[in-house]
């Protein structure tokens, strides 16, 4: 038998036992760790997002409290300009014929003007008509007038106020205001007034109150209110030698007419007024009718 067969088998290190047995335990716990350190970074990590979601909910919350109360200023502060200028607003009075129109009757037109009956269906600005089954009569608007009618309504409540009858001023409306927009019912005429014009019949502070008329004679009280305007005679009036617009065959302009420098003088009264917060009279913007040359 040989010599390696005869030596008995070598009994294992302990060392080596114990060193191997001792390193599982390590990494076990290693391991632990780790878990326990990523189970705590995921819960950090939630708990970090809804803390997140809380702050940005409240600054959505904050932000659209701030923004309606800033909504609800803004309204409030158009509110009180429009309650403002609604508490402000004037008014204007309108005289009708030789201010906005002219009429004529058609039987006492001179021949030179007799053209006229011809051209009544085909112009905008001239109709014959008549009322209360009179006679017929020729109705010429005045250059500019709707364009001064559509402006002013913007600016001022507007009433008409005429001392003709009523029937002839509700002829006239449905030519120039037919759905009565810009006068609605404010219609006075002489059935109310035979006499004089007042303001006393006018539903408005006398203060805040323009009137435009060709005639200062009619307004024997209220004449600190008074724009006067260019007599229009678009008709030749009976006793007078000057040609007429209709016998001339032309018109007055529409851009450089009374009717327009009026308008241009009532925006500046009433940006005037608008301006002066503590303004209550605009009479003081009207020049005096016995300085004042007419428009």
């Amino acid at each position: 038998m040989s010599l390696l067969k005869q030596l008995p088998p070598q009994p294992k290190s302990k060392r080596q036992k114990g060193s191997s047995s001792s390193s599982l335990p390590c990494f076990d716990d290693f391991g632990k760790s780790l878990q326990q350190l990523s189970h705590h970074s995921a819960s950090l990590k939630n708990h970090i997002t809804t803390q997140l979601l809380k702050i940005i909910k409240k600054d959505k919350k904050r932000n659209k409290l701030a923004y309606d109360e800033k909504e609800e200023k803004e309204k409030e502060r158009k509110k009180n300009k429009n309650k403002k200028k609604k508490k402000k607003k004037l008014h204007l009075v309108l005289d009708l014929d030789h201010t906005l129109i002219q009429s004529k009757v058609v039987r006492n037109l001179p021949m030179e003007e007799k053209y006229l009956l011809e051209e009544a269906d085909s112009r905008l600005d001239l109709w014959i008509c008549s009322y209360d089954s009179c006679c017929e009569f020729m109705i010429k608007l005045r250059p500019f007038v709707h364009e001064f009618l559509l402006e002013a309504n913007k600016l001022f409540t507007m009433h008409v106020y005429t001392m003709s009858s009523s029937s002839y001023a509700k002829t006239v409306l449905k030519l120039i205001d037919p759905d009565k927009v810009y006068f609605g019912d404010r219609v006075i005429t002489r059935e109310a007034s035979p006499y004089y014009k007042t303001l006393d019949l006018v539903k408005a502070d006398k203060r805040r109150v323009v009137i435009v008329d060709d005639t200062v004679d009619v307004w024997p009280y209220h004449q600190r209110n008074l724009l006067q305007i260019t007599r229009y005679k678009y008709f030749r009036d009976a006793g007078t030698m000057s040609e007429s617009y209709a016998e001339a065959k032309k018109d007055e302009s529409r851009r450089k007419g009374s009717l327009a420098y009026v308008l241009k003088f009532l925006k500046h009264v009433h940006k005037r007024f608008e301006e002066e917060l503590d303004c209550k009279d605009l009479r003081p913007l009207i020049p005096d009718p016995c300085t004042q040359c007419c428009f």
